[in-house]
């Protein structure tokens, strides 16, 4: 490898483009370079030592170890070199495939990898994907029939966690053109022989498809970029509707069917809703969504089961709970603000009429399920009533009724989650009422 950093100026504009997009991250930052020790990140590497010299920023790299190649150990030993030869520190972490096998070799080695990426102590992960590899992601993606998330491909920046983002600085550029600073800066790097192993499909679109499109269509690369970037609209505008109408149809988390949206408004809210509570439907389970909880009659419960989850509809509002319901299991303890069940969690909130909280905790306090023939009286002076009854007036879902535990002071029924307190144990002032949020399926 050669020792200056930038012998030419020839590939000025390149610097430049990727000074332009770190721009909102300087000065005072620290950045991890993903460094494979293939063209694409080696190059990457030494545009950003080169930029270090006039920018204040702190530049790592790190070389994820796979182990699923003979010349792993090398590749490892060739990154740290790499990096040594621009001064620049190189960690070297190595991952276990075996937690993440069911999504096959090529997902395992990306989810072991980005797990790798969460756990740096960095501000940004660079990572050096090009104009290239988002063509064959946005074809790959087509061909898979996914929708606007998957044909808007790779973002150019996206957040990792609360701590730190990924940037991919060179998605504009094509791999000739990181070949050719390559060349004229004397840069050396591997070459990973499965890039040639045409059992993966990305392999093969690379080596097979685009040479050929490519042949008819020249610029087919940039035209599927440019198109990743207006699905990338597309999707961030949908997006835009998706949380504004949700603030409309959902409520405690609970889908209100009946408001006056457009089908496609109505579809577009509902995935955002789905995906807000960790369920991501394929095609066919929404359609089946669809039909079922928003197409059937009136009076119908339709359920559909994805997974460990539920989506259940009663009286025009959908509800996601576990495809098997918990049952309440009587439990005494003392009070706490928050009671965390296999079936759920029960808290409080503070109310103008309520139960104080200096009763709560000098009485016996029990959690318990719901037996039949439970009654709660509301208001002073007013008659008791089945807690059946209250339910039905409240609309609160029958799968639900007995998932609420009731609250009991003194083996006494106080209070029951999202119905009330009974007159006898009603005070105002600080005082709260009982609030009960049941286990979903997609988020705990």
């Amino acid at each position: 490898m050669h020792s200056p950093l930038f012998s030419s100026f020839k590939s000025g504009s390149l610097l430049e483009r990727v000074e332009q997009k770190l721009s909102r991250f300087l000065p005072h930052s620290t950045l991890c370079v993903g460094l494979s020790g293939g063209l694409d990140s080696v190059v990457l590497l030494h545009l950003l030592a080169t930029l270090r010299h006039s920018q204040l920023f702190v530049l790592r790299a790190l070389h994820v170890h796979h182990g699923l190649s003979p010349n792993a150990d090398a590749w490892a030993q060739f990154a740290m070199d790499c990096a040594a030869n621009l001064g620049v520190k190189c960690a070297v972490e190595r991952v276990s495939l075996a937690p993440f096998l069911k999504q096959g070799t090529e997902g395992a080695a990306r989810t072991a990898r980005y797990a790798a990426f969460a756990r740096q102590d960095c501000d940004v992960i660079l990572l050096a994907q090009h104009c290239d590899d988002q063509a064959e992601t946005v074809l790959l993606n087509l061909l898979r029939g996914s929708g606007l998330r998957g044909l808007a491909a790779m973002p150019e920046y996206r957040s990792l966690n609360q701590k730190m983002g990924i940037l991919r600085p060179l998605l504009g550029v094509a791999r000739a053109e990181l070949a050719a600073y390559a060349a004229e800066q004397g840069l050396i790097w591997v070459e990973d022989e499965s890039n040639h192993n045409p059992r993966y499909d990305r392999n093969f679109l690379r080596n097979d498809v685009f040479p050929r499109l490519n042949a008819v269509w020249p610029s087919a690369n940039n035209t599927l970029a440019r198109v990743a970037r207006h699905v990338a609209e597309a999707d961030e505008l949908l997006l835009e509707v998706a949380c504004s109408d949700f603030a409309v149809c959902v409520q405690d988390n609970v889908f209100d069917l009946s408001v006056d949206f457009s089908p496609l408004r109505l579809r577009n809210v509902l995935r955002y809703w789905l995906v807000q509570n960790g369920l991501q439907l394929d095609a066919r389970a929404f359609e089946e969504l669809i039909r079922t909880a928003v197409s059937s009659a009136a009076d119908a419960q339709p359920v559909l089961i994805w997974r460990k989850s539920a989506v259940r509809r009663y009286r025009q509002k959908l509800y996601i709970t576990l495809a098997e319901i918990e049952l309440i299991e009587p439990v005494m303890l003392p009070w706490q603000p928050e009671i965390n069940l296999k079936s759920g969690c029960l808290s409080w909130r503070e109310a103008e009429v309520g139960i104080a909280l200096e009763i709560l905790k000098g009485a016996d306090f029990e959690l318990r399920p719901r037996v039949g023939g439970e009654c709660l009286r509301l208001f002073v002076g007013g008659a008791r009533k089945a807690l059946k009854q209250l339910y039905q007036d409240a609309g609160v879902p029958p799968w639900l009724r007995q998932n609420i535990p009731l609250v009991y002071l003194n083996g006494e029924l106080a209070a029951v989650p999202g119905l009330g307190v009974d007159a006898a144990f009603c005070t105002s002032g600080q005082v709260v009422v009982p609030y009960w949020r049941p286990s979903l399926g997609g988020i705990d």
